[in-house]
């Protein structure tokens, strides 16, 4: 890598523009897909009248959103294990509510999650998306 070709593209993106794009940030793509979707009237998600995809995609992401805050939550409860006064810990009481607090509302997040991602796999089960074909590698 390094090089640049004629058209100005570093080889090694060329090779990576063929592959799907790794998503770094699904929680910020999760929320700004939500407006996607239809609703009902009585302001329900409409899952039989969103596009299929999408609700693959969606579910996806919230799967992973869903991984990233169990592990994060985790880690605070290992962390609040040695946090204790009985351990010598200094971190004062209010902080320790606040991750209370903190801890609550991000498995109440979790939660909601796992809702939508099973109304996502209910409504797409039956569906199989277009496998991209690949062109045929030409040899000399």
């Amino acid at each position: 890598m390094g090089s640049k070709l004629h058209h100005g593209f570093d080889p090694g993106m060329l090779l990576a523009m063929g592959e799907e794009p790794v998503s770094t940030r699904p929680m910020r793509e999760l929320l700004l897909q939500q407006p996607l979707l239809p609703i009902t009237p009585d302001h329900r998600i409409d899952d039989e009248a969103a596009d299929a995809d999408l609700l693959l995609e969606l579910a996806d992401k919230a799967e992973t959103v869903m991984s990233t805050i169990n592990l994060g939550l985790s880690a605070v409860g290992t962390i609040l294990a040695h946090a204790s006064p009985e351990v010598g810990s200094e971190i004062s009481g209010y902080m320790i509510e606040a991750l209370g607090w903190h801890i609550a509302d991000s498995s109440d997040a979790a939660a909601a999650l796992l809702s939508l991602v099973h109304a996502c796999r209910h409504y797409t089960a039956d569906h199989s998306p277009p496998q991209p074909k690949k062109a045929p590698m030409v040899r000399f």
